[in-house]
């Protein structure tokens, strides 16, 4: 395992080589309490003016920006992703650092509304911290997933609590030594380590006010039950099986290039990767064609000429291999070249596996993408829908008004047309999915107010006379009133 907890110590493993990396202790049952109940009670970073909040968090991202280095290092060792993959995974985390407090600046402030026909009331929105936020987040991506929802939850005005992954926690325990050193406003933003048992700890704590889960359907349902008997709001980024969708109108050239690095970005371990493409039949054999020729010329392995790095979790990885071996006696499957190291999988492509496959039916989440041919629009739109996933998907095509009645019918919370996986980077946009892939929001406005509790205020302009229709009104002051309402509402 990447991680591995023995006698009340995780040891952190190098992926590849098996080694141990870091040894660091579990968190306590008691020490757990303790750090949510200084979270409760804690009110500096919340009493702080949001201008104040933004300024901190600009000022958070150029000291990230300036320890890159040690950063990268650290991303490298317990991931032993690809140069290109940290390149981009950094990238979207200081992307979204920066855009987010801009968006924060306006999203967040009070908001006045319209009072309608109540013209001597003020109405307005303001959007108040919820309290303490617990954040489980995945191992996939050790720094964009946790830094982007703890952020958001921070300019909201919450006290964060993180569980990293266990298999992934020594970026962001960096991230939080900075933060401590430069920062200040240490109980603010809390990491707590350990395996499941303590994400668990989170979950049913009467201290937290709001879980925000990212990790698999299976989890996610589990902690949706308990957050529900509770009546404690979350926040679930669960597991997809992407589709990407290519029409006879498309670019092809563009939409192989975008089915590759779609399904093999990362090695293919991103919740939003490109899992199957559905091809329409008039161009399916030139697809299979023009994607065979680049994908035998794609490899995996630990030195700089690779494309492809590792995988990070060797129970994952025996899935993946099983996925292949269960429909490589029943479907063509094409392959670039791999290390012989256990923890590298050659980039695959599977044509037209069958229906009722594990890799058909599951989440992979490997280098591999299956390539399957459709007919008509509306069989490949039930067959996507019947998934239940509902992350993402991408549709490749020059029709306009075919590419959007397509988007409109699929069932998913983030859709790409002629494009794959930017989405994700483009701070303003609210991320989330649908069905087995989760419930809410995070990023954009819409991401930021699901951290905060929005609560609507209404005050009243004058307080020497009564409003008319309270009791003991005059009888003429209703007969004015009736007749003022058949004039508003006729017009």
């Amino acid at each position: 395992m990447s991680g591995v907890i023995q006698d009340n110590f995780l040891r952190v493993l190098n992926p590849i080589s098996g080694k141990e990396i870091s040894s660091i202790k579990v968190s306590s049952k008691e020490y757990i309490d303790d750090i949510l109940e200084k979270s409760q009670l804690y009110t500096t970073w919340q009493n702080l003016n949001l201008d104040k909040r933004c300024d901190i968090i600009n000022k958070f991202r150029k000291i990230i920006v300036s320890n890159r280095d040690s950063i990268e290092k650290i991303l490298k060792s317990e991931t032993e992703k690809t140069d290109n993959d940290i390149f981009i995974e950094m990238l979207t985390s200081l992307e979204h650092l920066k855009e987010i407090v801009k968006i924060a600046r306006d999203g967040l402030k009070k908001e006045r509304r319209n009072t309608g026909i109540m013209k001597l009331k003020k109405a307005f929105v303001k959007y108040e911290s919820i309290g303490v936020v617990g954040i489980i987040s995945p191992w996939n991506y050790p720094i964009a997933t946790p830094l982007s929802t703890c952020v958001e939850a921070l300019l909201a005005g919450n006290n964060v609590v993180l569980k990293p992954s266990e298999h992934t926690p020594l970026t962001m325990l960096h991230i939080k030594e900075l933060w401590d050193k430069h920062i200040g406003l240490n109980d603010a933003f809390n990491i707590i380590i350990g395996g499941p048992e303590v994400g668990n700890q989170l979950v049913v704590s009467d201290k937290t006010d709001l879980i925000c889960f990212t990790g698999s359907s299976r989890v996610g349902r589990s902690i949706a039950e308990v957050c529900g008997k509770m009546l404690k709001p979350v926040i679930l980024e669960l597991g997809g099986k992407d589709p990407m969708i290519i029409l006879k109108e498309a670019n092809l050239d563009r939409a192989v290039d975008a089915a590759l690095f779609g399904g093999l970005s990362n090695a293919g371990q991103t919740c939003i990767s490109t899992e199957e493409v559905y091809i329409e039949n008039e161009i399916f054999n030139t697809f299979v064609d023009k994607i065979t020729k680049k994908i035998e010329k794609l490899s995996s392995g630990d030195s700089p000429k690779d494309n492809l790095g590792a995988m990070i979790m060797p129970s994952n990885t025996q899935k993946v291999r099983e996925h292949i071996d269960e429909i490589k006696d029943s479907c063509k499957i094409i392959s670039g070249t791999s290390s012989a190291l256990d923890m590298f999988i050659p980039p695959t492509i599977v044509v037209n596996p069958p229906d009722d496959s594990r890799l058909s039916k599951e989440e992979t989440f490997g280098p591999v993408i299956s390539v399957n041919s459709f007919d008509n629009d509306k069989e490949i739109i039930k067959k996507i829908n019947d998934k239940g996933y509902g992350l993402s998907a991408s549709i490749f095509g020059d029709n306009n008004n075919r590419t959007q009645l397509i988007a409109s019918k699929i069932k998913t919370g983030n859709i790409s047309i002629n494009d794959v996986l930017t989405h994700y980077g483009i701070s303003s946009l609210p991320f989330g999915g649908v069905g087995f892939s989760g419930i809410g929001k995070i990023h954009g406005i819409e991401g930021l107010r699901s951290f905060c509790r929005v609560k609507s205020y209404t005050i009243n302009r004058f307080n020497w006379f009564n409003d008319p229709w309270w009791f003991n009104r005059r009888e003429s002051l209703y007969n004015f009133i009736k007749k003022t309402v058949n004039f508003i509402y006729k017009i």
